[in-house]
């Protein structure tokens, strides 16, 4: 059978990326023929060795001109959407203008809940519906759309994991004797970034003996100036970006093996980490994670820093991200709720609240270690096998038995 996957391409270190590339492994080792259209691809990230095929959709112009072309070429037998419900109504209606008159699968995400009816009429037009948790599922149910399973994303703890040395990896990075806070997150307004330098700004004004850093895992300018509000809040000296202005946030680095233990490293001006330094690299320099989006779904770096025994803090959003925490983070209560443009809650989370968490978390020894086998404890309950199961039990009814082998797969 014939799958076309319509998301983030799995060429990308998105969250979106990520999960599409372990439902088109797992659909393509199965025997499918998969075809990804990678929504912010271009035709240079394309690499050899792929068990499935990736369309760029950036070619110039809009990144649906050439979506016609595609389901001509591929002709595929089913659709598997991989998206937020925001997006999923564009998506839905621009492949009907392409031509698509298939079965169109939706594993859905949500930046927040509720949904407004007309972003859940777009899930409705969907042969079936997969969530990314049970929250999402019930939220879905609970609005009289039936959900075909829930399957959410995972993680690789041979991947991400503690490094067994953080002392050598802090003093290669240039940090030794200083504490790291990291946040990993797009400079976008969804992430709250700039919540996050306040209430590091906060926790130095709390810890006035500790040396203590921002990591910035993003573009320095992006919905916000960074570096400038950094130097309002008078913290300026102490951010640390992935390297120039130019990062791209979707590309990233690599995830692990780059060799960060070789060579030596000059500490003086520190504007970033070392370029050799590979993701789980970064996050395991740091002493803490914050992450502080005012609305979303199973963020990725929720159980990737949780795997490598980070501790961490989060918005409290009562909903999807609260419930992938768990035991293993500190969750923030909201200053105030709003309501976002598709009807959902958004949760700000102030300033000093961040800041008194990240003050007491780093000067309490205990309660890390405490946060660290905790969150462990957490990802390990999230083995990417129940999306790559999943990934096949949504595409099933749509192939032969003798296609489709596996079609008596369920998620966990």
């Amino acid at each position: 059978m014939t799958v076309a996957v319509l998301a983030d391409s799995p060429t990308l270190t998105s969250g979106f990326g990520r999960t599409t590339g372990h439902i088109a492994g797992a659909l393509a080792r199965a025997g499918h023929d998969v075809a990804c259209f990678g929504i912010k691809a271009r035709p240079g990230d394309l690499r050899p060795g792929l068990p499935y095929s990736v369309w760029p959709a950036e070619q110039g112009g809009h990144w649906t001109d050439t979506l016609p072309e595609f389901f001509a070429t591929v002709r595929p037998d089913v659709l598997l959407l991989n998206m937020d419900a925001y997006n999923a109504l564009e998506c839905v209606e621009v492949c009907a203008r392409a031509g698509w008159d298939g079965p169109t699968v939706s594993y859905v995400c949500f930046d927040g809940l509720p949904v407004s009816r007309t972003y859940l009429e777009a899930q409705r037009s969907c042969a079936a519906v997969w969530a990314t948790s049970r929250t999402g599922a019930a939220y879905l149910e609970s609005e009289g759309i039936a959900v075909a399973g829930h399957a959410p994303p995972g993680v690789d703890p041979e991947e991400f994991r503690p490094d067994p040395d953080r002392e050598a990896l802090r003093a290669r990075a240039g940090l030794a004797g200083a504490s790291v806070v990291g946040v990993f997150a797009t400079n976008t307004e969804r992430k709250q970034v700039a919540r996050a330098v306040a209430g590091f700004a906060a926790a130095v004004r709390l810890l006035p003996g500790r040396d203590l850093r921002l990591y910035l895992h993003c573009r320095p300018r992006g919905h916000w100036d960074l570096r400038e509000l950094a130097d309002r809040h008078d913290v300026g000296g102490r951010l640390i970006f992935p390297s120039a202005d130019d990062f791209e946030e979707h590309r990233g680095v690599l995830t692990t093996g780059t060799g960060a233990r070789s060579g030596a490293r000059k500490t003086a001006g520190l504007p970033s980490l070392p370029p050799e330094f590979s993701y789980v690299d970064r996050i395991n320099v740091c002493d803490v994670l914050v992450n502080v989006p005012h609305s979303g779904d199973v963020e990725q770096v929720i159980i990737e820093g949780q795997a490598c025994g980070v501790p961490l803090l989060h918005t409290d959003d009562e909903a999807v991200m609260s419930d992938a925490v768990g035991p293993g983070g500190i969750l923030l209560p909201a200053a105030d709720v709003g309501t976002g443009r598709i009807g959902q809650r958004l949760h700000h989370v102030s300033a000093h609240v961040i800041g008194v968490a990240l003050a007491e978390v780093l000067d309490d020894p205990v309660r890390g270690a405490a946060l660290r086998t905790a969150g462990l404890a957490n990802a390990a309950s999230y083995p990417w096998s129940v999306l790559e199961n999943a990934a096949l039990a949504m595409v099933g009814p749509y192939a032969s038995p003798r296609e489709s082998p596996h079609r008596e797969s369920r998620s966990a």
